[in-house]
């Protein structure tokens, strides 16, 4: 039995290994195959429709193996139809199946009908082949069924209408329509004629190795076919060939573990239509047949060797690296599944026969990550065998072959002219001349259509026909393009020729309209043939400067750039027209560096593709061809202009050849001789080789960043290069430490902000330089300078799940001149659809206006005009009458006093730089403009207030129209990859920006503005008169494709989204300056207007070809289009829908508001905006409602109430009570009956006395002592004397009210019954002068009262809130403790006092205990039981620390200790005092308490909702009692408290059944976010969470709450100020450097105004030696002012030391006693009393005249005020104040610096010379006088040094030192001096110049000498006091 077993098997071994039986059944030479072959493709969005549309292919294939190697293919009986449908739903197709007999169901045609109702991964299972009469049988029964339903579709179709409601019934009912492409048609039958075309085929062993076709033959129909045989690739046997499954121990190159193997698993890299990408094989025997195999292959096309693909683009952008897990990198995936039934020999793999084939694969675009964002393709071929015989005629083979390629899809290559032969003339010269004037006639007929589309409002059409027309254009070649735009491009007509033709204003308008869209067409062609035209139109002079400019940026960015389109552009930019206007010059050569770098960049996804030589050297050739062009520009000879736009031609270009040259530029031999705006452009050029040469770069750019003598501009832009290197992490870190050792302010500030807000970047592509910077700031330094500062700043709005993100970024580079930015760029990113692209930039930078920002910008109380006032101001003083008047004026006292110390001192003027405006814009990282105002035009707006047009005041008067519009691309973007039939699938995405601006104005200024109209006396601007109507229009239309493409047909998926926003403005404005009367007039709609419309439709569609006689008879060619839109039934059945109007009877004009969209989650109102999931549509209009008014005026006046001539005091002015009114009047005009509504405000202050012990205390505070937490005014102040603390007793005794009341009245509207009335009063109380005493308890007290409804007496609505600032009581038990520990120290031991200060804390503490006990006792006896029982051991936990660290660290950190310690010595206001101030001033606790009464219920839900969401925020921290509460009914009681550095807070709110605290809150970086999903109840695109930072601050009784803000925002230099201590010798600048120097008898200059307009000076000086008193004098808008102490009669004295014999005197009252101040005002005095004030008017004879500033005496203290300049000065004899306002910056010159912000430097000398040493430094300062040399003492001359030494030439050479040095006159000898190091600069001796130095520097410092070159360092002598020989 086993032997017979054994022989049948052999039998049947035999049986199947027989040759015979499988000869008829595989490929072989001489044989024939006929497949039938069927190819659909169907687009959708199946999460969201069933709606798809598509193609199809029907063929037979026809094989015929010339060789076994060699097949001639051919397709016979082509057919393409259009298919349009619905997939079934699951419903359906379940009782479809319950209804289908079992036989019907087994047909694949019937199961695979519609290509969506399987999943992409189900294939249906392979039936075994029929016999050929069974198939035939079957296959023509099943194709007579066919054609029976498709006739009887198509006989339904016609019986019904054609509307697009009607078809898509028809769809529905039908499921799917098939329309067949007539063989008519010319497209049809062009391609028909290519398909069958013979084609060879090289088929090795089932692998496609090359076809060849004819030569005439297109890719696009040999692309087709390449789908076909892409289903017969097939690899049987992979020993030959380089598996990927190998393990990498196994070195063998043959594959035996397949030999005996009949199933087969293995992986390769295959060449199919993609590319050549990875192919998993599963290879199986079937159990039905043998020798038959069932093959599946599955592509995975992320893994591919080559790729086939093609992209264009406008924009330059990045693809996003996603090392996200669950984020796909490409947002257009592919995928491909492949099954074959193969009859194959087991022994021979290359012998078998493919007798089924079938392709399903699947492209899936997800532009987001969450559902219902994918566009799929699905398309399924199969390929049946027909027919196998042998060959009875053989096929022709292709004539005149051409190898066409391999498998692999090649896409048609549409070259342009330029890089491309011409191609031949068919036409007759007859038929061009008519093809050229159809287009011709079509161009100008879209370009009129447009124009009158966007007449009067923008349409919808009009950015459709827009792209339409530029595709035209595209289509034309050289010689039309030319002819075409000469005939409709002319030049404007003038107003002769208008008159001439008898043209309206409006025909104007329309033509110069058409011929502006025409030209926004043109710019967008990007093609040679357009480079070319506009050329001859410059040249002719038939377009404009700024047409140019516009045509060719346009061009430059989207044109494909080659060698020779370059070489075009280059001529362009050196074509005579170009160097004839600036305007072309300068577009021309930034456009050449936008194409240079367009060419030879490295291809990036998402660009256009490059046109560029292969061959390397000849790339390198063509790149130092361009290089050279380019350095021409920047050689040393050329100008600043020149240089300026040749490097922002580098910068576009990115060569790596321009590098070496830009080196010199920045830091080379070349440095100094190119200004810093050369210097800076030079750097900022670099930008596109930072990515290229990254290291040399960083070399060249970190020298200049490390180098503190560069400007502040040149190393910001170093920093910012070398960051767009992509550095490492070591070398970030570099960076961030060098930070720790930098000089300036606005570098540091500007590279740890930068730092810091890289870090908390959000964007995926900044990922990684995030986290880097995130450790690298943990080295940086912080700086937080202040907004004056520069900085560097993100705004980001991000969305994860939608993988979009935009991104602001705000960069700022500010001056030591002032505190506003010299240079700003904002940079728009955006990140989408995982590309980075950066969008536009803008950047402005000015210098040497700084004068005349600050004075628009930064005026004063009694300043405060406008700009108009600003400009006749310059225009008088720069006028000739007021030159002579100002010469011609005699001088006063003061002026002559000023000119002798100028002539004893002179200080170099401290001028601001040339001026010069610039501001520049890039566009996908290219610059396409900038433009920079003259100088000399600058200088005549500046200086003497004049702008360039002398006729714009009277063409203002007459008024002025204007109306401009742009039509352009703002993104342009296409990829295609192909699918496996071998058509081209399309991803295209055009977005159209449409910007109208129409405008008609009127302004008139009384009287006139400009100096030549004006009249000849000086007035100010009493009355503006300006008129407007504007409509400003913005259309952005965007469409994006996923297309299918063939010649005769489309078919795919596509959303238009349309973007309309309209504002229409216009009304009257009406400004009386002199009455302060303000009065607006507009205009209500007379019409319905849409003023915002958004509309989002997705749809499929299918696009065929027809050609159609027109009128005359001749055969055009057309398109026709149907479209399905995609409704989104399948996400939601019926859209959201949200209308709501408002505003039609409360103000006569309704605004409406309409949404319809469909809810991407099917969620009520609370969706993003998802546009693929079906129609969305939005719109805001506003139109006439009820009662309409005509016109809506707006009345504001302005009045201030001042007390009577008879009450008015000049002396007690301050002390009156000043009310200021202010009335606003909102009145509707109708014709019946005019309806209006009053607002009157009056705001009120006054002062009034207030003792603390008076204030009401709060339910906590009553339950501790009084004596403890409530202080007095009476209660004394430690440790000064008598006489300070009556100063101090007065000057806080005064509390200041202001009371803003708000009255509203309204009459009733037709809806309601009686009239509104609100009414709201605000009370504000807080202390008049800030306090500086250390025992101090003072309250801000709030309190607003509100009441509307009927009336304001309180019975309807009703809310009073009561706020208080004070000092928490945890505060006061803080201070109790500090002085409680201070008291009980002995005061009179002197050995104590000297172990206190000697001693270290560890024995100082065992001392301090014994005290503590023995103060206690004592203290004890005093107090009374209930205060002792406050003071047991439980309560005095809290005041004194139990540990002896704790107690360490009290004292060391308890600086009121160390205040008391110094003014013991004297030093009433020391360093630790002003600390201890300003410690015990803060009040850091909040009470609120609201009381309500009848709110209204939105807002009782309001504070509800916000109560909730408090505790959710912070409900780790929160506690909540609501058991047993029974608080006040109607009240809402609120308590902050922040600790000690305000870093965190304390919150507990009561309400009337609740109880909430909430602990640590941080205040680190508070911010107050606000989100607008839950405003707005909608979920966003993107997350605009907007987080604003809110820093909370409290106010303190030394600053008020504003003054806190505005430290904050400038740390503390909001008022920088100066001080001199005459006891400690210390000054302190503007700058906060403090240095010692003791004053002298000579007059020193503290601070003057160095500025060309030397508005103040101040000198001090000693009285005498041996007091510490000082002497002030201030020059001040001509006057002079002298504040000594006065000289006391000695029985005075006598007098007061008898009255504080018995009082404690400590060395303030023995030796430093203040005495009153004597004030005289140009040598005559004047009296002050005390807590009053003056003003000192330009003549005090006339009382109206002009107040220059007022002079105030508070106790001791006298300040001299300047409102106009921003100038506070204070002085008391010892210690003396100068306060300027930042608008002095850089413009300051004596001992207290230069104020420019910086700490370095900061010993600036009277010429700008720095001194290392500080003494140098303020004898510099020193005015000679020999007033002050007294007892035999000479006044040291500051002279520079001179030496002269042999240098190594052998030549006698003479230095001077670069910085003057302090030497005693001849006659004299020093007593006192130092040495140091100074630098020297040397000159030969024998120069005629050097002749001249040596005799001019013995009587004067020589100038400009810290400029020069440093040849020689040397110690010198500095001689600094000097006594008579």
């Amino acid at each position: 039995m086993k032997l017979a077993l054994f022989f049948l098997g052999v039998c049947l071994a035999q049986a199947a290994l027989n040759p015979e039986e499988l000869r008829e059944k595989v490929f072989e030479q001489g044989k024939e195959y006929v497949y039938k072959y069927e190819g659909d493709v169907k687009s959708g969005i199946p999460q969201t429709s069933d709606k798809y549309s598509g193609m199809k292919i029907e063929a037979e294939v026809r094989l015929q193996f010339k060789t076994d190697k060699d097949v001639l293919m051919r397709l016979e009986k082509i057919k393409f139809k259009s298919l349009r449908g619905e997939m079934e739903s699951p419903e359906e197709r379940e009782l479809r199946l319950l209804a289908k007999d079992p036989k019907e169901e087994k047909r694949p045609e019937q199961r695979q009908r519609h290509a969506f109702d399987q999943e992409f991964q189900k294939s249906t299972e392979f039936e075994l082949d029929f016999d050929s009469e069974e198939r035939l049988s079957v296959e023509r029964t099943l194709s007579e069924e066919q054609e029976r339903r498709d006739q009887q579709e198509r006989n339904q179709k016609k019986s019904r209408k054609s509307s697009s409601e009607q078809e898509e019934s028809i769809w529905e009912a039908s499921r799917e329509v098939q329309e067949e492409v007539s063989e008519t048609e010319k497209s049809m039958t062009e391609l028909r004629r290519h398909l069958e075309k013979t084609v060879l085929v090289r088929y090795e062993k089932g692998n496609v190795t090359k076809i060849e076709a004819q030569k005439d033959e297109p890719q696009e129909s040999v692309n087709i076919k390449r789908g076909i045989w892409n289903m017969l690739q097939v690899t049987m046997d992979p020993k030959n060939v380089e598996t990927l499954d190998k393990d990498s121990k196994d070195k063998s190159k043959s594959n035996r573990a397949y030999d005996k193997s009949t199933e087969k698993l293995f992986r390769i890299m295959e060449q199919d239509v993609s590319g050549q990408c990875e192919t998993q094989y599963d290879i199986r025997e079937s159990r039905l047949q043998k020798n038959l195999f069932e093959v599946t292959k599955t592509k995975d096309y992320q893994n591919c060797r080559q790729k086939v693909e093609k992209l264009h683009s406008l924009l330059s952008a990045k693809k996003i690296k996603d090392e996200r897990k669950d984020r796909k990198e490409d947002k257009l995936e592919s995928s491909s599944v492949s099954r074959l039934l193969v009859v194959s020999d087991k022994l021979r793999s290359d012998k078998f026969l493919i007798q089924q084939s079938e392709v399903r694969s699947q492209h899936v675009f997800q532009p987001y990550s969450k559902q219902g964002g994918e566009v799929i393709t699905f398309s399924k071929q199969i390929l049946k065998l027909k027919e196998a015989k042998q060959m009875s005629e053989r096929m022709p083979e292709p004539l005149d072959s051409e190898l066409k390629g391999n498998l692999s899809f090649v896409f048609e290559k549409v070259l342009p002219k330029c890089c491309s032969e011409e191609s031949q003339r068919t036409d007759s010269e007859e038929r061009r001349e008519e093809k050229t004037q159809e287009r011709k006639e079509k161009i100008e007929r879209l370009s009129k259509e447009i124009s009158k589309e966007m007449k009067h409002s923008v349409s919808e059409q009009a950015p459709r026909k827009f792209v339409e027309l530029v595709k035209e254009l595209r289509q034309l070649n050289e010689e039309q393009m030319k002819k075409i735009l000469k005939e409709l491009i002319t030049k404007p007509l003038n107003q002769g020729e208008q008159r001439k033709q008898r043209l309206t204003h409006e025909q104007v308008q329309e033509k110069n309209q058409t011929r502006k869209v025409l030209l926004d067409a043109v710019s967008l062609v990007g093609k040679r043939e357009a480079l070319r035209a506009v050329r001859e139109l410059m040249e002719l002079k038939r377009i404009s400067e700024s047409e140019t400019e516009l045509l060719l940026t346009g061009l430059s960015l989207s044109i494909q750039p080659c060698p020779s389109t370059t070489r075009e552009m280059l001529e362009i930019a050196k074509s005579e027209r170009s160097q004839e206007s600036k305007q072309i010059r300068k577009s021309a050569w930034l456009s050449l560096g936008t194409m240079i770098n367009g060419m030879f960049n490295k291809q990036k996804e998402g660009q256009m593709e490059k046109r560029r030589p292969k061959d390397q050297e000849q790339l390198e050739q063509i790149k130092r061809e361009f290089s050279r062009e380019l350095l021409k520009g920047i050689e040393e000879e050329k100008s600043e202009e020149e240089k300026l736009i040749f490097l922002r031609a580098i910068k576009n270009a990115g060569l790596e050849q321009t590098i070496d040259r830009l080196q010199e530029i920045i830091s080379g031999k070349d440095s100094e001789t190119n200004t810093k705006e050369v210097r800076v452009q030079a750097i900022d050029a670099m930008s596109r080789v930072a990515k290229k040469l990254p290291n040399k770069v960083r070399q060249i750019a970190l020298r200049v960043f490390q180098n503190p003598e560069k400007s502040e501009s040149e190393r910001i832009r170093a920093y910012e290069l070398m960051m767009k290197t992509k550095p490492t992490l070591s070398f970030i870190e570099l960076i961030a430490q060098s930070t720790q050792r930098e000089t300036s302010n606005q570098v540091g500030q500007y590279v740890y902000t930068d730092l810091k807000s890289r870090s908390e970047s959000k964007l995926q592509q900044d990922k990684k330089m995030s986290q880097q910077c995130k450790i690298a700031l943990r080295l940086c330094k912080p700086f937080n300078k202040g907004i004056q500062y520069s900085e560097s700043r993100k705004f980001q709005m991000v969305d994860e799940d939608l993988d979009m993100g935009v991104s602001l970024d705000l960069k700022s580079i500010s001056d030591k001149k002032s505190i506003f930015p010299k240079d700003v760029r904002a940079q728009l990113r955006l990140s989408t659809l995982g590309y980075d692209i950066e969008l536009l930039e803008i950047a402005g930078r000015a210098e040497g206006l700084q004068s005349m920002i600050d004075s628009v910008l930064s005026k004063k109380q009694e300043e405060k005009k406008n700009v108009f006032d600003y400009m006749m101001k310059k225009t008088r003083e720069s006028s000739e009458e007021y030159r002579k008047t100002k010469e011609q004026r005699q001088k006063n006292i003061a002026d002559i006093e000023t000119e002798k110390i100028q002539r004893s001192l002179p200080i170099e003027t401290r001028r601001d730089e040339e001026p010069r405006l610039t501001y520049s814009t890039k566009w996908s990282d290219n610059e396409i403009s900038f433009q920079q105002f003259d100088k000399e035009e600058l200088k005549k707006m500046v200086r003497e207030g004049k702008l360039p047009m002398s006729d714009l005041e009277e063409q203002l008067r007459k008024g002025l129209k204007h109306q401009t519009s742009k039509t352009t691309f703002l993104v342009e973007a296409s990829r295609q990859i192909p699918t496996t039939l071998g058509l081209p699938l399309h991803l295209n995405l055009t977005s159209v920006l449409i910007v109208k601006s129409k405008s008609e104005g009127k302004l008139e200024v009384t009287p006139r503005m400009f100096r030549e109209d004006r009249p000849r006396e000086q007035k100010e601007v009493r009355r503006i008169e300006s008129e407007l109507k504007s409509n400003q229009t913005i259309v952005l239309y965007t469409t994006g494709k996923m297309t299918v493409l063939s010649r005769v047909l489309k078919s795919g998926v596509a959303i238009n989204v349309t973007l309309n926003t309209t504002l229409p403005v216009s009304g009257k404005l009406s400004m009386d300056l002199e009455s302060q009367k303000y009065k607006l007039t507009m205009e209500t709609p007379e019409q319905e207007r849409e003023l915002v419309t958004l509309k989002s439709t997705p749809f499929v569609y299918t696009e065929q070809k027809q050609t159609r006689k027109d009128r005359s008879g001749r055969k055009e060619e057309t398109t026709r289009r149907q479209e399905i839109i995609i409704k989104g039934k399948k996400v939601q059945k019926t859209p959201t829908e949200y209308n709501r109007t408002f505003g039609r009877e409360e103000f006569g004009v309704e605004f409406r508001l309409n949404s319809s969209m469909v809810s991407r989650l099917n969620k009520e109102k609370r969706s993003p905006f998802q546009p693929l999931t079906g129609p969305v549509e939005l719109r805001l209009s506003v139109r006439p409602g009820q009662n309409k008014p005509k016109e809506v005026e707006i009345e504001l006046e302005q009045k201030e109430v001042r007390p009577s001539s008879s009450e008015r005091s000049e002396e007690r002015e301050q002390e009156q009570k000043k009310d200021r009114r202010m009335e606003i009047v909102i009145r509707a005009k109708h014709d019946r009956q005019d309806r209006e509504m009053k607002i009157k405000i009056q705001d009120s202050e006054e002062k009034f006395e207030e003792d603390p012990r008076q204030r009401q205390l709060d339910s906590r505070e009553q339950r501790l002592p009084k004596k403890f937490l409530v202080r007095s005014i009476q209660e004394p102040e430690p440790q000064v004397s008598s006489e300070t603390r009556e100063q101090l007793k007065e000057s806080q005794k005064k509390q200041t009210r202001r009371t803003i009341a708000v009255q509203i009245e309204r009459k009733r509207l037709q809806n309601e019954r009686e009239d509104f009335k609100a009414c709201v009063n605000m009370e504000f109380e807080y202390p008049s002068y800030a306090d500086y005493r250390l025992v101090q308890d003072r309250i801000q007290k709030t309190k607003i009262d509100a009441k509307w409804g009927r009336d304001c007496s309180g019975n309807d609505k009703k809310m009073t809130l009561k706020a208080k600032f004070q000092k928490s009581v945890e505060q006061r038990k803080q201070e109790r403790k500090e002085e409680k520990m201070y008291e009980q120290a002995p005061k009179n031991s002197k050995e104590w006092l000297r172990k206190e200060t000697e001693q270290d804390f560890e024995s100082f503490l065992e001392s301090l205990s014994e005290v503590w006990t023995l103060g206690e006792r004592s203290e004890s006896r005093s107090e009374s039981s209930q205060e002792r029982s406050f003071w047991d051991s439980s309560e005095k936990r809290e005041y004194f620390s139990e540990t002896h660290s704790d107690k360490k660290r009290e004292v060391r950190e308890n600086v009121f200790r160390k205040c008391l310690q110094d003014r013991r010595q004297g030093r009433t206001y020391s360093a630790a005092c002003l600390k201890a101030i300003e410690q015990r001033s803060q009040l850091r606790e909040l009470d609120i308490e609201i009381e309500h009464q009848n709110l209204p219920t939105w807002m009782k839900q309001l504070v509800s909702d916000l109560h909730k969401h408090t505790q959710h925020t912070f409900w780790d921290r929160t506690s909540v009692k609501d058991v047993d509460v029974r608080n006040e009914e109607n009240k809402l009681r609120l308590r902050l408290t922040v600790d000690k550095e305000f870093k965190e807070m304390n919150v507990s709110i009561k309400t009337p059944r609740e109880e909430t605290n909430m602990t640590r809150i941080s205040l680190e970086q508070p911010k107050l976010k606000i989100n607008l999903q839950k405003v707005l109840k909608t979920e966003l695109p993107l997350k605009m969470d907007l987080s604003i930072p809110m820093p909370l601050r409290f106010p303190s009784t030394k600053y008020s709450l504003s003054q806190e803000y505005q430290d904050r925002l400038m740390n503390k230099q909001y008022w920088p100020y100066c001080k001199v201590e005459s006891e400690s010798r210390k000054i302190r600048t503007f700058d906060n450097v403090e240095y010692k120097y003791e004053l002298s008898q000579c007059d020193h200059i503290l601070a003057k105004d160095a500025s060309p307009e030397e508005r103040f000076m101040v000198l001090i000086s000693k009285k005498t030696e041996q007091k510490p008193e000082n002497t002030l004098k201030v020059f001040l808008e001509g006057k002079k002012v002298e504040l000594r102490s006065r000289e006391e009669s000695e029985s005075r004295r006598q007098q007061e030391q008898e009255q504080k014999s018995q009082e404690w005197t400590s060395r303030e009252e023995e030796s430093h006693k203040h005495r009153e101040m004597e004030i005289t005002v140009d040598g005559r005095q004047v009296e002050v009393q005390p807590e009053s004030q003056i003003q000192i008017r330009r003549d005090q004879n006339d009382r109206n005249s002009e107040v220059l500033f007022t002079i105030q005496r508070s106790g001791k203290m006298v300040k001299i005020i300047s409102q106009k300049l921003g100038l506070k000065i204070k002085h008391d004899g010892h210690s003396t104040w100068v306060k300027v306002s930042n608008s002095f910056r850089s413009k300051m010159a004596g001992l207290c610096g230069n104020f420019d912000g910086e700490q370095t430097k900061e010993y600036s000398g009277p010429s700008e010379e720095i001194y290392q040493s500080h003494k140098m430094f303020a004898l510099s300062y020193q005015v000679p006088s020999k007033q002050c040399e007294t007892e035999g003492k000479k006044l040291p001359q500051m002279r520079n040094v001179m030496i002269s030494r042999t240098n190594e030439n052998g030549k006698e050479e003479t230095c001077f030192s670069k910085t003057p040095v302090p030497q005693c006159p001849e006659g004299s000898r020093k007593t006192k001096s130092e040495k140091s190091q100074m630098e020297f600069h040397c000159l030969y001796t024998n120069l005629e110049s050097t002749k001249k130095m040596i005799k001019l520097h013995q009587t004067k410092p020589l100038e400009k000498m810290m400029s020069k070159k440093t040849d020689r360092v040397q110690e010198i002598e500095a001689e600094l006091e000097c006594r008579e020989q």
